[in-house]
């Protein structure tokens, strides 16, 4: 296993350049190579990549001026700078302040100084929002209190009150700043952000390629014994979404090009491994059960070997009540949920039905995603690709793209009803009676007895997704299906 400077880095964004002046070290994951090798033989979709969103996922931030600089123009409409124009400007005004650690469920430590704009690592996300994170050694710091009241939705800060924070090791890494912003002027997320784990230890295996979870763990507990200098290390193969991201490390391609060592996810034909290939990172996970330690993507996943249930825990819906990550039907309501909407096809439609069998990449182009202003997301227009199917149908089959609409709204401690998102972000193609989107009817909740659980009691019944039932009977637990089935 070797190490290379940050030049790799650079290389996999598609530029060289000259080494930062921190020469912290990027790794060379075992099994994978990098997209400048995928370049020499698949230069032109290697040039639709590079200019695509999904390498603006993580990006080194101005903190490293020959990364940040070398490469925008193309990319971003506001130029070279990656971080939006109104953020620069209005650095300064912002609580550009670093989440250091949990004080308690509720409370979160911030570091009273101000990072600096030419201080930040790392610049996470573009198109919708935008966050920030820096370099944290662990140490000792002034600190102000941020505490919440609804479970990390909104956060509030304490300036009043200065406390000693005595630092932590196992913190250290890329951390967080209090803010969260969109690209229009102005528009930050009054409720701040708090995230008190580092990039490496939550994001970093979805907002990036070919994280190598062991060796960072290994790394970490190094650092914290004091055998090791530093935690910058990212251990992955790029920052980026790369092209190993969906098709398997390369290195052994590469070497001896055969369709049988690397991964089309266009010529696969199981439902599960052609979805996967996406959800893995385009699913909101509960926890990540192989590596746990408060990480809830997808580190320890391989491509090819792996389910999603072998690595990860789906966010658990709750059927007749509704949370937050999940409407009573089953529709999602948080971030990288579409493709669990679109799992249900095979509850509401039956498991050959077309949307059933469709995985991601069937309507999105992932070489190209954000390339084409006019329809950034698909291959053509939508209306263009659904009226194939649906003919006059288009317009009221298009409505299931906004699961809002027609239902009451809903909120911290108001997720008892139907509501799903926004448009584009709802991929539950069926429509009520009255044209909403709508997921599940009541006689078609899944769920599971808890081991040992009495059947007649509601809390010993936990609510299943319906893919989930085969596994959880291989494991001997009942399975029931109905509105109810403790009554």
């Amino acid at each position: 296993m070797r190490k290379t400077f940050l030049i790799a880095a650079m290389m996999v964004a598609g530029f060289a350049g000259t080494a930062s002046a921190k020469e912290f070290m990027t790794w060379q994951t075992p099994g994978f190579t990098g997209p400048e090798t995928c370049k020499m033989c698949h230069s032109d979709i290697h040039g639709q990549w590079s200019s695509s969103w999904h390498t603006m996922k993580t990006e080194w931030g101005p903190a490293h001026p020959e990364v940040y600089l070398s490469q925008g123009d193309q990319r971003y409409p506001w130029g070279k700078e990656k971080v939006y124009p109104w953020v620069k400007r209005d650095w300064d005004k912002l609580d550009t302040y670093m989440i250091l650690d949990r004080k308690d469920a509720n409370t979160n430590y911030v570091a009273i100084d101000k990072v600096a704009l030419n201080e930040v690592d790392l610049v996470v996300g573009s198109q919708r929002k935008q966050r920030y994170a820096v370099y944290y050694d662990g140490g000792a710091r002034k600190a102000w209190l941020a505490t919440t009241q609804d479970r990390g939705i909104s956060w509030t800060l304490d300036r009043t009150k200065v406390v000693d924070y005595p630092g932590n090791k196992e913190r250290a890494g890329y951390k967080f700043l209090f803010i969260e912003v969109r690209p229009k002027d102005g528009d930050i997320n009054k409720s701040n952000y708090g995230t008190w784990r580092s990039w490496q230890e939550q994001c970093i295996a979805c907002h990036g390629t070919g994280f190598d979870a062991d060796a960072f763990y290994k790394a970490k507990e190094e650092y914290v014994a004091g055998k090791r200098e530093h935690l910058r290390d990212t251990f992955v193969a790029s920052v980026s979404i790369s092209c190993e991201a969906c098709h398997g490390g390369g290195a052994a391609h590469a070497k001896k090009p055969s369709q049988d060592n690397i991964i089309n996810p266009a010529k696969l034909t199981d439902p599960a491994q052609r979805m996967v290939t996406c959800n893995r990172c385009h699913t909101r996970a509960q926890t990540n059960t192989m590596h746990g330690k408060g990480s809830n993507d997808n580190r320890g996943f391989i491509l090819g070997e792996h389910s999603y249930e072998d690595v990860m825990q789906y966010t658990r819906p709750a059927w007749g009540k509704g949370n937050r990550q999940t409407s009573i039907d089953g529709k999602g309501r948080r971030d990288h949920q579409q493709d669990m909407d679109i799992m249900l096809s095979a509850t509401i439609k039956g498991s050959h039905s077309v949307h059933a069998n469709m995985a991601c990449f069937d309507c999105h182009n992932a070489h190209q995603v954000g390339n084409n202003p006019e329809y950034p997301w698909t291959y053509t227009p939508k209306e263009e690709a659904c009226i194939q199917c649906h003919g006059a149908q288009t317009t009221a089959v298009l409505k299931v793209m906004d699961g809002r609409t027609g239902w009451p709204r809903y909120g911290y401690g108001n997720w008892d009803n139907e509501g799903g998102r926004v448009p584009n972000k709802q991929h539950i193609f069926n429509l009520d009676a009255q044209g909403r989107s709508f997921g599940l009817a009541p006689e078609q909740y899944h769920w599971a007895l808890k081991q040992g659980g009495n059947p007649k009691n509601e809390a010993d019944w936990l609510a299943i997704w319906p893919w989930e039932k085969g596994a959880l009977e291989a494991q001997g637990q009942k399975v029931a299906i109905g509105a109810a089935p403790w009554q």
